[in-house]
């Protein structure tokens, strides 16, 4: 019986479209997890708060060119550390970009730290925590569980600190990954058809 060589035009198009439909799934995934992320609600809705809670709060309209929205939080403990928390969904193994907005006037004593589970993402203080209006801080993680504790802690005994946008969201693999996945896929059709023709007939 003589061996058909294999028709790999069918067969790579399927493989494409699943490859491109993964492409266009993580895409479409690419959604903000944290509720109230900008505080638009007026509250600290949907976070809980922990620590030295003195002189925090959430107000609306927030302070000038408020990046995302009218509202933002801001943040004056004395003494102490005190801030929010929020526990975020998540696919252990998975990495996540976790993007916030963050104004500080760089007072003394004061002290700003972010954490994702249990990597510290940034730990700021005194003249450290300085920004010129808004700055937009962003940072890769992993995910170790089903679920992660976002939290933000802050200290300013002499002022206040304003935080708003706060994004967590799944990262999307770069379009090399795809490159790759597809050039295998190419490799193996090819190699498997070389084969086939390669089979003697009997």
């Amino acid at each position: 019986m003589r061996l058909l060589p294999l028709q790999r035009g069918p067969v790579f198009c399927a493989l494409v479209f699943s490859a491109l439909a993964s492409l266009s799934g993580n895409a479409s995934a690419q959604v903000n997890l944290v509720a109230n992320g900008s505080f638009e609600t007026g509250s600290f809705a949907s976070w809980t708060q922990v620590g030295n809670s003195t002189f925090n709060g959430v107000q609306c309209p927030g302070a000038a060119l408020v990046p995302q929205g009218s509202c933002d939080a801001y943040f004056g403990p004395v003494g102490s550390l005190g801030g929010i928390q929020q526990s975020i969904a998540t696919v252990p193994g998975a990495q996540y970009s976790i993007t916030f907005a963050f104004s500080g006037d760089g007072g003394l004593p004061s002290q700003f730290l972010v954490a994702f589970g249990t990597q510290t993402l940034l730990n700021l203080s005194n003249a450290s925590t300085a920004t010129t209006g808004f700055q937009t801080f962003t940072f890769g993680a992993l995910a170790t569980g089903a679920s992660t504790l976002l939290s933000f802690n802050f200290r300013d005994d002499p002022g206040s600190m304003e935080l708003d946008n706060v994004a967590v969201m799944q990262a999307v693999p770069e379009p090399e990954t795809y490159a790759l996945m597809l050039a295998g896929i190419g490799t193996l059709l090819g190699a498997r058809r070389l084969r086939r023709l390669g089979a003697k007939p009997r």
